[in-house]
């Protein structure tokens, strides 16, 4: 009883009482320089530390949808800190972002401002930045982490992007902008026009614009970069093959397929690892999460896996069927917690 209780406490404070509060913003002192943060502290004795990572977001690690759910952790008696990672917060897919994430995590335990109880972390991370973080997480030592959750993440990068290009179910255009923002250019070179033409796609729908601008841009547009756009846009087979090449054509290619395949490198990842993926999640596939779990399997005991027909993309769906799955999702919440130290 008390996990469901546990477990219904979280989800209404993520999904019901929405609690969008900023945390207070402070800096990380890195090598690279400072970097700002926002931190949640409960008024309570804290349970423990965690860092949540955000998604590919416009309103990067200032988002709302992470704000809530790091005030719901923080009424479940826990610090909560979100540092800004440059190269996710300009949207750039690149291995450096793996550093980055390391040395925020690094930076963050031994900070005696940021962690003053001395904790090890743990985190959280949804999406495409929760590769990056498991990837991050299996360069650190071991027992750098305490406990890992990672929602709706992908494990194989090639196998993911094709599916994200691919896939004529998902109607949100929001990721494949951001492969033809990352890798277009590998194949076509640079084109200021259509490069606009993308930005201002991903901002029309990531800012969520009343009135999109996209349209405007296209009606003055020279009908060659137009036709290109339309045919990236609407012609799957094109955009798979223009898409898949240009990925292939990066320079150091060899060095990004290795560094950002999380299946290469699970078996490096030590700490107990919740993993929850929406069963129906048309950008990364669930079948990305059941790869993954299987492969940690076979070399970490500590392993929970939950799909669930609660969430699509990360985002909760109430529905009839609720009551029978909202234990399974709690539990998958509080086996994270749990761990936490």
């Amino acid at each position: 009883m008390k996990i469901f209780l546990d477990g219904l406490k979280f989800i209404v404070y993520t999904s019901v009482i929405k609690d969008s509060t900023a945390g207070v913003a402070k800096e990380l002192s890195l090598p690279k320089g400072k970097t700002p943060v926002l931190v949640y502290a409960p008024t309570r004795k804290e349970k423990g530390l965690i860092l949540t990572f955000t998604g590919f977001s416009m309103s990067g690690y200032q988002d709302k949808r992470m704000m809530i759910l790091n005030n719901a952790f923080m009424k479940m008696g826990y610090r909560v800190i979100t540092p800004k990672i440059d190269t996710i917060d300009a949207l750039t897919i690149h291995p450096s972002a793996v550093d980055e994430i390391k040395a925020a995590i690094q930076g963050i335990t031994a900070d005696p401002e940021l962690n003053p109880n001395k904790f090890t972390p743990a985190v959280f991370a949804p999406s495409f930045t929760a590769g990056i973080a498991a990837l991050a997480i299996a360069e650190l030592p071991v027992n750098a982490v305490s406990s890992l959750c990672l929602l709706g993440t992908y494990s194989d990068f090639e196998t993911t992007i094709q599916f994200a290009l691919t896939n004529e179910q998902n109607m949100d255009d929001y990721g494949m902008h951001i492969l033809m923002k990352n890798f277009l250019k590998h194949e076509i070179g640079d084109q200021p026009k259509l490069e606009e033409l993308v930005q201002t796609a991903l901002e029309d729908n990531g800012l969520k614009r009343q009135t999109p601008l996209l349209p405007g841009l296209l009606a003055k547009l020279d009908q060659e970069t137009f036709d290109l756009y339309q045919k990236l846009r609407h012609n799957t087979n094109f955009r798979k093959e223009m898409i898949v090449r240009a990925w292939t054509k990066i320079p150091d290619f060899s060095v990004w397929e290795n560094r950002l395949d999380v299946a290469k490198h699970a078996h490096k990842i030590t700490c107990p690892v919740v993993i929850i993926h929406g069963k129906e999640d048309n950008v990364i596939p669930s079948s990305q999460s059941v790869l993954l779990y299987d492969l940690l399997q076979k070399h970490n005991q500590k392993v929970h896996l939950e799909i669930s027909n609660l969430l699509d993309h990360g985002d909760l769906k109430i529905g009839f069927h609720i009551f029978s799955e909202i234990a399974n999702l709690s539990k998958a919440f509080k086996i994270f917690m749990d761990n936490i130290r």
